[in-house]
């Protein structure tokens, strides 16, 4: 049967890229004056041929070599809370663009590929930010433009980063965050005291071209100086790579060797999906967030199981990210591909963004009712919180402030995912900040991304856009802290790595105390849940690494539960959250200690067996006793 194949255009983007992912049996060398072999000794004449043919260059897609990639991965995976993916077997393939359709058929019969896929290029979401700058020279001296910047005030407006300034460290301080995207003007007055530039990729350098990445930085970055705008998070440190010349996956990874634990990226792009066959649109209906596809999935997953935060865009393409048409596998992905739009499939770690509106008023304008889905957000169980889509004042552009000097010009109107992530980005940093400067802990993706889920002000509906087109809460600053750091201790999430996951029925008992090892809570009941330990877990493994609990209870899902302690009184306090997707995490508070000690001691029921676990100093890991 002849293979189904769609021609992907790029016109407005950037290039389409063909990926290729190697079978990992074949250990594939891709060797100086395009020429590759295998290690294992598997016949590469073949692909040998395709690439002479076409002169197509193949060269790894996360590094210079393979091994180079390996042990960059391999150095990651000491930080890292679960398994991370291996990246040496991507590559990308250089040709003429229309030659990638050709030499993708022959790499997927070649034998020696798992997947050979054509991404369409990587666009910013700028289609709806077509504002351009007024010809009246700038002011002497910049008006402060604060009052404009409404999404800084109190709930429901805003995110009340106004109250976030006054808490130690909450203007973000000691917090990276890198922007990938296309470009910036990084000479922008507003944009001078903290950000740390171009840290990879290439720009692309037009006139306007650096307008989108400026309005961006200017949101959570912007100087406090008295003029102009202030940012979200401006004692945060702001930096940039570009995907030109990286692509988006190489971005991302390149980004992530420059992040650690608890600082944020922020992915501006998307691509079009499969809605409209791949191709390039003016309007960007059907473009998705860039996780779809396998080499971009990889990156974030990598940087989010180190402890990196990473603020997706959803993207503008007005799309239902339910719906059934992103579970079917395209061309050429890998045969155990599974669609990351649905978490329960697999998750990426990502906090996902969608755009709302703002107050009506705002500036004058009217784009529905406060907080309701904006017709050109994608929108879905996906989506974990939204920002502001219209009407965002931040540096760039020039309708507010325009003239014939660049480095001068803001916007009132900048708009899309593009202006809604950057709000979340901000208020991120400013928790990270807090907790910083309170001692403890930065806090990871999954208790970030369950806290927007939990607080802040809920979306409402609109005309033919009802909350149930998800696009999640607004995050507001207060009551992210309080959920976060509530009164008598810090509130942490399980300690958990995905070595190995197996549902089951377990009745679950523990006591504990603080340890930086491990943080594990207490259940009454029989859950469906997943031990997951840095080793293979079995009622007859005597010793533990780590111990974390998840849970599922689909009757309970979207609710809150309360948990009491295992022997009553203030020493223990445990909180249990349940998901909209029934996903259960549970948490206690480390200011409360059964022994008095820095150690932790667990005992725990599992499956009628009573076994008690201690922290050994020596061997530092658990133990039974």
């Amino acid at each position: 049967m002849a293979r189904k194949t769609t021609k992907i255009t790029s016109e407005g983007g950037g290039q389409p890229q063909l990926i290729a992912l190697a079978k990992p049996q074949a250990a594939l060398r891709a060797g100086a004056e395009n020429t590759i072999i295998s290690i294992a000794g598997a016949s590469t004449d073949p692909t040998q041929k395709v690439l002479d043919k076409y002169k197509a260059v193949l060269k790894p897609l996360f590094g210079p070599t393979e091994e180079r990639v390996t042990a960059l991965v391999g150095r990651q995976a000491a930080e890292a809370s679960a398994p991370l993916a291996e990246l040496s077997g991507f590559y990308k393939v250089q040709a003429e663009e229309k030659d990638l359709e050709k030499i993708q058929k022959d790499l997927l019969d070649g034998g020696l590929f798992d997947a050979a896929y054509i991404k369409p290029g990587t666009e910013d979401p700028v289609e709806i930010n077509t504002m351009t700058a007024v010809a009246d020279p700038a002011p002497s001296s910049t008006p402060d433009f604060t009052a404009r910047q409404i999404y800084l005030n109190a709930a429901p407006e805003g995110i009340n980063a106004r109250w976030a300034w006054q808490q130690a460290g909450g203007r973000g301080h000691g917090v990276h965050i890198i922007d990938i995207e296309n470009a910036w003007r990084f000479t922008h007055e507003d944009l001078l005291e903290k950000q740390g530039g171009l840290l990879g990729g290439d720009e692309f350098i037009t006139p306007t071209s650096g307008d989108h990445g400026t309005a961006v930085l200017g949101e959570y970055g912007g100087d406090v100086n008295g003029f102009g705008v202030t940012g979200i998070s401006p004692n945060a440190i702001t930096s940039a790579v570009s995907h030109r010349g990286l692509g988006s996956a190489g971005a991302i990874n390149h980004a992530a060797t420059r992040l650690v634990a608890g600082d944020v990226m922020l992915l501006e792009m998307h691509r079009p999906g499969p809605r409209h066959n791949f191709q390039w649109r003016q309007d960007q209906k059907g473009y998705i967030a860039v996780e779809w596809w396998p080499d971009d999935y990889a990156a974030i997953l990598n940087a989010t199981r180190r402890g990196i935060i990473v603020v997706e865009a959803a993207g503008n393409g007005a799309e239902d990210l339910d719906d059934a048409i992103y579970d079917t596998r395209p061309l050429g992905f890998p045969a155990d591909w599974t669609n990351p739009f649905r978490r329960n499939n697999r998750d990426s770690g990502a906090i996902v963004v969608g755009a709302g509106a703002p107050p009506p008023g705002t500036h004058g304008r009217d784009h529905g009712p406060d907080r309701s889905r904006l017709g050109f957000s994608n929108y879905g169980a996906l989506i974990d919180a939204q920002g502001w889509g219209r009407e965002v004042t931040t540096c760039g552009y020039g309708d507010l402030q325009g003239g014939d000097n660049a480095d001068l010009w803001y916007t009132d109107r900048f708009s899309g995912t593009s202006s809604a992530s950057p709000i979340v980005t901000g208020a991120i940093a400013c928790l990270q900040g807090m907790a910083k400067a309170r001692g403890r802990a930065v806090f990871n993706p999954m208790e970030l991304r369950e806290a927007l889920r939990t607080t802040g002000s809920p979306q409402q509906d609109a005309p033919g856009r009802p909350r149930t087109q998800r696009i999640g809460n607004r995050p507001d600053l207060p009551p992210l802290a309080q959920h976060l750091f509530p009164a008598g201790g810090n509130k942490r999430g399980i300690a958990f790595r995905r070595s190995v996951e197996q549902w089951r029925p377990l009745e679950m008992r523990a006591f504990i105390d603080i340890s930086p090892q491990l943080t594990a809570a207490h259940t009454t009941g029989v859950l469906q849940a997943a031990l997951v330990s840095a080793q293979s877990l079995s009622v007859g493994t005597a010793d533990l690494d780590e111990l974390g609990i998840l849970f599922r209870v689909s009757a309970l899902s979207g609710q809150a539960v309360e948990i009491a302690g295992p022997v009553g009184g203030d020493r223990y306090r445990y909180w249990g959250i349940i998901a909209a997707d029934g996903l259960g995490r549970l948490f206690v508070d480390e200011g409360f200690s059964s022994t008095g000690s820095d150690k932790c001691d667990l005992i725990a029921e599992i499956q009628g067996v009573d076994r008690r676990f201690v922290f050994d100093d020596a061997l530092q890991r658990y133990r039974e006793v």
